[in-house]
């Protein structure tokens, strides 16, 4: 009987070591899929994030600045500065959407310089001229916000700094509030940002592919995919979670988002609003707006909202 046991006991733990370790390599795949799956494809977006053209031919017809930093881990960073020229120590750094470069950043440049900021516009890891094959969702975004604070702190150590993020880069900005560093930021505005990584991919994949039994799989893999990004990247699901990570922040946030988005619906926005942790914050929804298209279909009013928000922080 006591062989049996023992037998039975064996081949239990073979059992339970063979899932886990199936489920170790599925939850590899899935980590790995979150960098390389064809995300332009699954949320039905145009990929122009190396098209750099425009802002190359802006450079050289104004003389803005080409801004090259290191990140912590030796990545390459790439963005373009305007310097504001007046010294009152303000400036702004400009983060673009997904398969974007900083090109997008230009038209919402004009709404700072004439407040009498200077202007830093970056490429997001993985985009533009900025190092990286693949979009980062926030694995390394803090590190490279870092850099670019950095960067604008040893031009001016008395700089007053603000994050403006569109999309993907209004998530970026919103983890980056959340953070320790962060946290000396003079304000955030975020425009059009997802609330849940987790939840924009279970949605998308599911419309993507109508097979409801690979929101299932992610359920069922979410333990080993989180095992995985921690394995390689020391950081879990929720560092990568707008809604977690900005109800940390307490520098002064305007959340803005349009109310016909049908790529990430305005529900988003009223999650961040009510979560985020800043004593200062502000919403402001546009009407007839599509995914980060408020600039694009009313822009003396989104102008007129930033404006005011910035201003009465000084």
């Amino acid at each position: 009987m006591g062989c049996l046991f023992s037998l039975f006991k064996g081949l239990l733990y073979t059992a339970l070591l063979l899932l886990l370790l199936a489920g170790g390599f599925a939850g590899n795949m899935a980590y790995e899929e979150l960098f390389h799956a064809p995300w332009d494809q699954i949320l039905g977006i145009e990929n122009h994030r190396r098209d750099l053209s425009q802002i190359h031919a802006m450079e050289n017809r104004y003389g803005w600045q080409s801004v090259t930093v290191p990140s912590e881990d030796g990545t390459r960073l790439k963005g373009s500065y305007i310097e504001s020229g007046n010294r009152n120590h303000r400036a702004v750094i400009l983060l673009h959407g997904l398969y974007q470069n900083r090109s997008m950043c230009v038209p919402y440049a004009d709404i700072y310089r004439e407040m009498g900021y200077s202007v830093l516009m970056v490429d997001l890891r993985g985009h533009g001229e900025s190092g990286g094959e693949y979009p980062d969702w926030g694995v390394h975004d803090i590190e490279d916000l870092n850099a670019w604070v950095d960067f604008l702190k040893a031009k001016d150590p008395s700089m007053q700094i603000g994050i403006h993020g569109i999309s993907l880069g209004a998530a970026m900005a919103l983890l980056y509030s959340g953070s320790k560093d962060g946290s000396a930021m003079k304000f955030y505005v975020a425009d059009s940002s997802y609330a849940s990584l987790m939840e924009l991919g279970r949605e998308k994949i599911m419309r993507y592919t109508g097979d409801d039994r690979l929101v299932l799989g992610m359920d069922v893999l979410n333990p080993f995919f989180q095992a995985a990004l921690f394995v390689h990247d020391r950081k879990l699901l929720r560092d990568l979670d707008p809604l977690v990570q900005s109800a940390k922040a307490r520098s002064p946030l305007l959340i803005l988002h349009g109310k016909s988005d049908t790529l990430i619906p305005y529900g988003a926005a009223e999650d961040l609003f009510s979560e985020a942790g800043s004593p200062r914050k502000e919403l402001y929804l546009f009407q007839s707006a599509g995914h980060t298209m408020e600039m694009a279909t009313n822009g003396p009013a989104y102008r007129e909202h930033v404006q005011k928000f910035v201003k009465s922080l000084q």
